[in-house]
Parts: C-alpha cells; structure tokens; sequence
C-alpha cells in the first residue's frame, strides 16, 4: 500500500509539471547560494587564522612568566633546554620553533616608526610557517647577518626596496641602546596587518647579539592532533611548571574564535530565516495542491481509504519534491564551490581596503561534506512541517462534503 502511495504522489506532482519544476527550483537555488555563501565565510575565516596564526605562531606556544602582559626581555624565556628536554617525552609534539620578539625602532632616510623585531630560525619554519610563501619581492634567505625583511605597507612607509639600508635600534637587555644598519633581502605579504605594518624579520642569532640575551621570548610547537589541542597544552603547563605560560592559538587570539563563533552563528541564522521564507511558500503550493484534489481525496476516502493513506501521499509529494531540490541544490552548490575553491573569489572588485581588516583580497572557499548535513536537515523537516496545516484542512472535510466541494 504504501509503493501506491508513492506512486499516485509521482504522479500527481507529474501531472503539474510547472508548479513542481518552480518549487524544485526555489529550494535548489536557496541551497546552492546558502552553501556558496558558507563556504565563502568560512574561506574568509580559514584565510585570516591561517595568515595570523602561522606567521605568528604554531599550534601551542610557550613564554616566559609574565613577558606577555610585560613584554620585557627579563621575562624572556630561560632554561630553554630544560624546556626541551620535558617536552621531549611528549609524543603529541612532532616540531619546534625558536623566535625571539621585542620592540625597536626602525628608520629610513624618509621615515622611522616603532615596530616588533622577530629574530627567526628561516630554515626550520620554512615548511610550517607562511612566511616562506608570502614573499613579494626579494628572497626567503639572511645572506648574511645584517639583512632583514619587512612587511610590505612599512616598506611603503619607509620608502624603501630591496638591497636599500635601515637602521634597527634597541634597548637590549642591560638597558643600553644600540643599533646597526640592515639590508632589506624581502618584502613580505602576509595580509596579517600585525606583520605587514609594523614587523621586521632577522636571523635569530643576530637578535639574540643584539638584544645581548643568549635566550628567546617564544618557543612555539606543532602538534599532531589539532583535536587534543587543549589537553596537550594542559600536559605541557603541567611538565614544565608554573615558571612558564603556555598557550593554545586559540587563547593568543580570541578575536578568531569570536569570528569563527560569529560566522557559525550567522551562518545557521542565515539558513533558519531562509528555510522559514522557504517554508511559508511550501506551504502555499501544497495548500494549492490540495485545494485542487479536495474532490479527489473526498472520493478515495468515501470509498474506505484511510485519512493516513492520504496524508501519505501528501507527505510524499512534499518530500519527493524536498528531496529532488535537496539532490540538485547540493551539486550545483559543490560545483560553484569547486570552480572558486580553484579560482578564487577576487574581492578587488568590490574595491581596495580589506587587507587593513586582515582579509586577503583573494578568498578560496573550502569544500566540505559538512555542508550537506544541515541543508538536508532542514530540507527533512520544512517538508514535514509544510503540509500539517494543509492537511489540518483537509482532515475537516468529511468525505462527502470533499466530493460536494466547488
């Protein structure tokens, strides 16, 4: 009995073709620019943590006590090799960087401002870091040691290029100022506005001889399971002590969680009033439908069909026609989705400026499987939902008063 039902919902959605093609449609369209649209968002927030985060850090990072409320050098972190050797039993962490970061004072024959000086191991964070694919012009290299890269809105500041000199100067750790002349070897692109307006990169050793510290202010770590980031970082405090401070990305940037919570909930908002509009329309076309056939089911349930086995064939209507726009929305979406995921969504055409708000110009939305779960939940139940006033109508008729209805 129920096989008949679903073919006698077939065909009366066959029998009107246009009406049924138009409600396909609307829920296909919906879907493929609700998945569009959240793949963009969310390319939008994987672009700005990968660009702030991995310039910046790694997964988990280690200070010294108090040095990041402080930022003095006397907090920096010491006993790096006791730090080492604790975290070395840990067969969660795969890597390490070294970086030590403090403030200066950076000049050009045209201009000088105060920037964060970042001595770096370049080889070593080559693979993990992001500055190694974001160089504008010039190289991934310290030829020597009195060269140094620089984000490239300083570099406009300064009105400078590459081989040009500037000059560093610091306050090292005894409190002395001192400063030498650099070589620019690379401008860098980060579209992290941190390192872009107010960064300068050199050689770790050389910032360590010139700050006069035989230590670093961070030591950051690669994990291999980005699930167990918090429980990691808890065993790290608890191996190392209370002499030292770890974080999680998460906790050194609480701006991207907030954005990622946002996004999350704009997102489901978004579907929500869509689907809501969606249904008040369903239910029009299915009140129609109805409307239209009340002769009919009045006949099939004066001759001893049940109500249920009317509603079913109702229910079927609304879900073959859900899940017809579900199938089409879906592949239509993933297929907008892989085309951008490729091409990228060049935001330049909207006009200049979203760099200063850490948003690339280029955006590659990602591809998720995830994307096709909430979509089908409210898919399932706006067709449930649409036709219990529909049918709430049609349950009042009695058979005979259906097969009167003009």
């Amino acid at each position: 009995m129920n096989s008949l039902m679903v073919i006698l919902a077939f065909r009366n959605l066959a029998r009107n073709r246009i009406r049924t093609t138009m409600v396909i449609a609307m829920i296909a369209s919906s879907l493929t620019l609700l998945m569009y649209f959240q793949g963009f968002m969310e390319g939008i927030i994987e672009q700005m943590t990968k660009d702030t985060v991995r310039s910046q850090t790694s997964d988990i990072t280690i200070y010294g006590k108090k040095y990041r409320k402080e930022k003095d050098l006397n907090n920096r972190l010491t006993h790096k090799k006791y730090v080492l050797k604790k975290l070395s039993y840990l067969d969660s962490i795969e890597e390490h960087f070294e970086r030590l970061e403090h403030d200066a004072m950076i000049a050009s024959p045209y201009y000088s401002q105060g920037i964060k000086v970042i001595g770096l191991e370049s080889e070593k964070e080559k693979d993990d870091f992001i500055l190694s694919t974001r160089i504008k012009e010039g190289d991934y290299s310290f030829p020597n040691e009195n060269t140094i890269w620089i984000g490239h809105a300083l570099a406009e500041k300064l009105g400078t290029g590459i081989q040009r000199k500037l000059v560093l100067t610091v306050q090292d750790s005894k409190g002395e100022i001192t400063g030498e002349a650099f070589r620019v070897t690379a401008i860098i692109q980060t579209n992290n506005p941190k390192i872009d307006r107010a960064s300068a990169f050199i050689s770790l050793t050389k910032a360590q001889a010139l700050f006069n510290v035989p230590d670093i202010t961070q030591l950051s770590i690669k994990i291999n399971d980005q699930k167990r980031l918090r429980e990691v970082r808890d065993t790290i405090q608890d191996e190392i002590g209370s002499h030292y401070e770890v974080f999680t990305w998460r906790q050194l940037f609480p701006s991207l969680q907030f954005m990622e919570t946002a996004t999350q909930s704009y997102i489901k908002i978004s579907y929500a009033i869509m689907f809501i509009i969606m249904m008040i329309g369903f239910v029009g076309v299915i009140m129609m439908s109805i409307m239209e056939r009340v002769r009919e089911f009045g006949i099939m349930m004066a001759i001893g069909h049940k109500f249920k086995q009317v509603s079913l064939i109702v229910f079927w209507e609304s879900l073959m026609m859900s899940f017809l726009g579900f199938l089409i929305g879906t592949t239509l979406g993933f297929g907008l989705l892989y085309i951008v995921n490729q091409t990228g969504v060049n935001l330049n055409i909207f006009g200049q400026g979203f760099e200063q708000f850490g948003i690339a110009s280029i955006i590659y939305p990602p591809m998720k499987i995830a994307y096709c779960f909430t979509p089908l939940l409210a898919v399932l139940i706006t067709s449930i939902l649409s036709i219990i006033w529909p049918l709430r109508i049609l349950y009042k008729l009695k058979p005979i008063q259906s097969i009167q209805f003009n």
